[in-house]
């Protein structure tokens, strides 16, 4: 089995209940939002994303839809951008209803000069739980008791994925990790150790630590098939 499901709720979902439970359930995540506004724009800018600074705005970062793929946004007389909140689940953020996210994002996004709100023409909000797990004082061995133990009783329960290891990988490196977890079960062996995928900060940046570098390619924007 290969679960890439939060940890804390994996391990409550077995029963009789793991003797690691208690540590799975003291790690904890961040959650966001996003509210993505659909405006009338001919302003381009070429990043995927881009983190703002400013502390007169709550938004954490902006999403450039179009620049991850042009058929996100096929009008090209729109634009579409993803105003990103970093916030726990409950708070004041999370809890805000969305006709107010939505003021909010339009003022914020005219603040920083990249879209006028009276160009918005619509809008909606995205919630997302654990979207990042937290590396407080105790995650490290909290992780590595429910290792122990899933390796112990469990060898066949596979972790994988940004929650499911509670590792704060990018996507490509997530997606990895599944990816030479399926290598390891074909082979009936420990080929590849999932948990050095992003460790080394030169192979994060290059690409270039041998079998896994091979599993990389360059990215290239997705368009519609034929």
């Amino acid at each position: 089995m290969i679960s890439s499901a939060p940890i804390t709720e994996l391990m409550g979902s077995i029963k009789p209940a793991p003797i690691s439970l208690l540590h799975a359930r003291d790690l904890k995540y961040r959650d966001f939002l996003t509210v993505a506004l659909i405006a009338r724009s001919s302003h381009r800018f070429l990043d995927n994303w881009v983190y703002i600074h400013d502390p007169s705005v709550k938004v954490g970062r902006v999403q450039n839809f179009r620049s991850w793929s042009p058929e996100l946004v096929p009008d090209e007389e729109m634009t579409c951008l993803g105003l990103e909140y970093f916030c726990f689940e409950g708070d004041g953020l999370w809890s805000a209803p969305d006709a107010e996210l939505v003021e909010l994002a339009k003022k914020e996004i005219t603040k920083i000069g990249l879209v006028r709100s009276s160009d918005v023409v619509d809008a909606c909000v995205v919630r997302q739980k654990k979207a990042y797990p937290v590396y407080d004082e105790s995650y490290r061995q909290n992780v590595e008791t429910v290792r122990r133990d899933l390796a112990l009783n469990f060898p066949n329960l596979h972790l994988v994925g940004r929650n499911g290891m509670h590792k704060y990988n990018n996507q490509d490196h997530a997606m990895m990790t599944a990816m030479l977890t399926v290598r390891n079960i074909l082979a009936g062996e420990t080929l590849y150790d999932i948990w050095d995928v992003n460790e080394d900060a030169e192979y994060h940046e290059s690409g270039t630590s041998g079998e896994i570098a091979a599993l990389s390619s360059v990215r290239m924007t997705p368009r519609r098939a034929a």
